[in-house]
């Protein structure tokens, strides 16, 4: 009897507790939800069923297939297609990506792992930055708050894009060799720290503003009464109130990074040829910004489809609506109006 009631304390205080209570509003929120849910499998698709896929179907991602038909027929293979190797008959569930026939079903699901990787890396580096330098402006005002502010404003002055073409390649190049052990791709970790160190404007602004409405509460100020240390007060009181909309905002960071480095592929500038990711594709199957065939859409005429123009898009599209969406719910769920 006394176990039973513990547990019904336990369930109460879970329920009523801000965890229980932003996850029962966030399930009322029927789409987000459904986006979650979407994202969840594509990060499990894309981590966790490609090594079990690439296992079972024998071959890796950027292992190629040439074969003779494509001497008098240069499109790539298509659905659920058999190559005959010196190993026996090799399956390609999606047919082959071009010219040299790799498997286009693992390839989508390796270019969502480095996709996803820049995101996470990129996004985890921008709200690190803005936090930071976005609490020092809104707490200690002032000559922090000026100097931090008009750094802010001069960044942001210059295009997105144009500045991590700019500077970001000079300084992608020393991160080239930078692959933590073989986890990551060459050059892939440089990208997203590249991406990292220009996406910290919006995050920091949106602290900032926060910070400068947190730290007139009376909580703060008693606080100060009791002798607390600016590094302590941000520590324990202001950070844990900044949670919240950090989350938010780092589903939309994700999202925008995801088609940055898409959009830096197609100017031939994103990860190096030969490295899948949903961007690389993109630009493979539909050319670059330089070398774009008007005719086919590719740089080799003729040695691409509609699934391998398309599947790339795809995924990244479902990928970064999905992150809209969720952070959208999200929003919604931490809002303090909302009805619990």
């Amino acid at each position: 009897m006394k176990e039973t009631a513990t547990g019904t304390r336990n369930e109460a205080f879970a329920a009523t507790s801000g965890g229980g209570v932003v996850w029962r509003r966030f399930r009322r929120e029927r789409v987000a939800l459904v986006a979650l849910i979407g994202l969840i499998a594509v990060v499990l698709l894309c981590f966790v069923g490609e090594p079990i896929l690439a296992r079972l179907l024998g071959h890796g991602p950027d292992e190629p297939f040439p074969v003779p038909i494509l001497e008098a027929n240069p499109h790539p293979l298509g659905w659920w297609s058999h190559v005959q190797t010196a190993d026996g008959r090799e399956l390609l569930p999606l047919g082959g990506d071009g010219p040299l026939q790799r498997d286009e079903l693992l390839r989508l699901l390796a270019g969502g792992q480095v996709s996803l990787a820049i995101a996470f890396i990129a996004t985890m580096i921008a709200l690190l930055i803005g936090t930071v330098l976005g609490t020092l402006s809104g707490y200690f005002a002032g000559a922090v708050d000026t100097a931090i502010s008009r750094t802010t404003e001069l960044f942001m002055s210059f295009p997105l894009l144009l500045l991590v073409i700019a500077l970001g390649q000079t300084a992608a190049q020393r991160f080239q060799s930078w692959t933590l052990h073989g986890l990551f791709q060459p050059g892939v970790l440089g990208l997203a720290v590249v991406i990292g160190l220009f996406s910290w404007f919006y995050p920091a602004l949106v602290v900032r503003t926060l910070v400068i409405s947190l730290r007139e509460q009376e909580f703060i100020e008693a606080a100060h009464m009791t002798g607390a240390r600016d590094w302590r007060i941000i520590r324990r009181h202001l950070l844990p109130h900044l949670s919240g909309p950090l989350i938010v905002w780092g589903t939309l960071v994700g999202a925008g990074v995801i088609v940055l480095e898409a959009s830096l592929s197609v100017l031939n500038f994103g990860v190096r040829l030969g490295t899948a990711s949903w961007g690389s594709m993109l630009a493979q199957s539909w050319g670059t910004l330089l070398n774009y065939n008007p005719n086919q859409g590719s740089l080799i005429a003729g040695a691409t489809s509609t699934l391998v123009k398309t599947a790339p898009a795809a995924a990244l599209f479902v990928t970064v609506l999905c992150l809209a969406l969720v952070g959208d719910g999200l929003r919604s769920a931490l809002d303090p109006r909302t009805q619990t």
